[in-house]
C-alpha cells in the first residue's frame, strides 16, 4: 500500500479536513500527518524574557525559534525512512536542512502554497527542493512556473435558518478594520443586516460595526455558522490573486458572496448574480444583489473544486512523473 505523509500547520484545524479527505477518497493509500505547529513557549522567568529580547535585538537569536526548531527536528526523527509521497503545506516554515531530510525520504516531494509568495518570500527560495509546487495563486503560477491548485469546499449542508443578510468572520488587522468600518456604514445607511466577527489582540482597533471574539472558532464549527447567512463577505489581501476559502465555502453552500478579489471573474463558476466584485475605493453594492436568489452552478463545474478533486490531484503524483 502506498504511503503518503502530509505535513501542515494547525490552521483552524483545516489539516484535519484534508487528512479526512485522503482517508475517505483514497482507501488504498496509507496516510499520516505531521504538524508544523508547536505549543507556545513559556518563559521560565522575567529575566529570561529580557535576555531573549536583547538576544533577538542584537544577535538575531530567538529562544522561541530554537524551541520550535527542536520540536520539529524531533518529529522529523520519528518519521519512517521512506514515503511514496510527501505533501507539505507551508513548507516555508521548515529549514533548508529539514527540507533536505524530507527530500531524502521520498521521490515525490510536493509542496502547496496557500499564501501568495509576496507575503512569505522564503517560498520563492525553496522551490528547487520540490518535484512539484502547487499554488492557489494564479499570478504566482505564471510568475514562478508553479501549478495551479485552488482551495476547496467539502461542506454541503441543507439550508438553515437565516439570521442576517451579510456575514464575515476573519482575523483583524488595520486594513480589514478600515474596510469593515466602510462596509458597516454603507450597510446601515441602506438598511441591510449584517454580522462581522473578528479576533484580534490590538485593543485600539475597536469598531461599533464589529463583534470581537475571545477565541478562534474551529473550522468545522465556523462552516456551520456561515450556513445561517445569505451572503458571505470576502476581503482579500492586496496583491493576492488566489481565491480564499470563503469563495469555495460559498460555492459548496450555495451562498452568494461579495469580494474585492477580481480574479474570481476568470473562473468557470463565476456568475455576477452570485458573486459581486467590489472596489473599496468606490464602494457600490446594489440592493438588487441581495434581492435575487442564488443561481445554482452546474454540478460538473462545481465538483472540480470539491475536496475530492483536491485529494485526487495530489494523489495523482504517485503515478505521474
Amino acid at each position: 500500500m502506498p504511503t503518503v505523509l502530509i505535513i501542515a500547520p494547525d490552521a483552524s484545524n483545516i489539516y484535519k479536513i484534508i487528512l479526512k479527505g485522503f482517508h475517505t477518497f483514497n482507501t488504498e493509500v496509507k496516510t499520516e500527518v505531521m504538524l508544523l505547529t508547536t505549543s507556545p513557549y513559556k518563559y521560565k522567568s522575567k529575566t529570561e524574557k529580557i535576555v531573549n529580547f536583547l538576544s533577538k535585538t542584537f544577535i538575531n537569536r530567538n529562544i522561541k525559534d530554537i524551541y520550535h526548531s527542536k520540536i520539529i527536528d524531533e518529529r522529523l526523527k520519528n518519521l519512517q525512512d521512506k514515503y511514496d509521497l510527501i505533501f507539505i503545506i507551508r513548507p516555508d516554515l521548515l529549514s533548508d536542512n529539514n527540507l533536505s531530510l524530507l527530500k531524502s525520504k521520498t521521490s515525490k516531494l510536493i509542496a502547496y502554497y496557500w499564501d501568495t509568495i509576496a507575503f512569505f518570500p522564503r517560498k520563492k527560495k525553496i522551490i528547487p527542493f520540490f518535484n512539484k509546487v502547487y499554488s492557489f495563486d494564479s499570478q504566482d503560477c505564471k510568475d514562478f512556473k508553479l501549478t495551479l491548485l485552488t482551495n476547496f469546499y467539502y461542506y454541503e449542508p441543507a439550508p438553515a435558518e437565516i439570521y442576517k443578510t451579510l456575514f464575515s468572520i476573519s482575523h483583524l488587522e488595520k486594513r480589514r478594520y478600515k474596510l469593515f468600518n466602510e462596509m458597516g456604514i454603507f450597510l446601515e445607511e441602506n438598511n441591510i443586516s449584517y454580522r462581522f466577527m473578528t479576533r484580534q489582540t490590538v485593543e485600539k482597533l475597536k469598531s461599533p460595526y464589529i463583534e470581537y471574539m475571545q477565541e478562534s472558532i474551529p473550522y468545522s464549527e465556523m462552516l456551520k455558522l456561515l450556513n445561517h447567512y445569505e451572503v458571505i463577505l470576502d476581503i482579500t489581501k492586496p496583491n493576492q490573486a488566489g481565491l480564499s476559502f470563503r469563495i469555495f465555502e460559498s460555492l459548496g453552500m450555495n451562498k452568494k458572496i461579495i469580494t474585492n478579489n477580481r480574479t474570481v471573474m476568470e473562473y468557470d463558476f463565476y456568475n455576477p448574480n452570485n458573486i459581486l466584485v467590489i472596489d473599496f475605493d468606490y464602494l457600490v453594492i446594489p440592493k438588487s444583489f441581495f434581492e435575487t436568489p442564488f443561481q445554482p452552478i452546474d454540478e460538473s463545474i462545481k465538483q472540480q473544486y470539491h475536496l475530492h478533486s483536491f485529494v485526487q490531484t495530489v494523489i495523482g503524483n504517485l503515478v505521474n512523473p
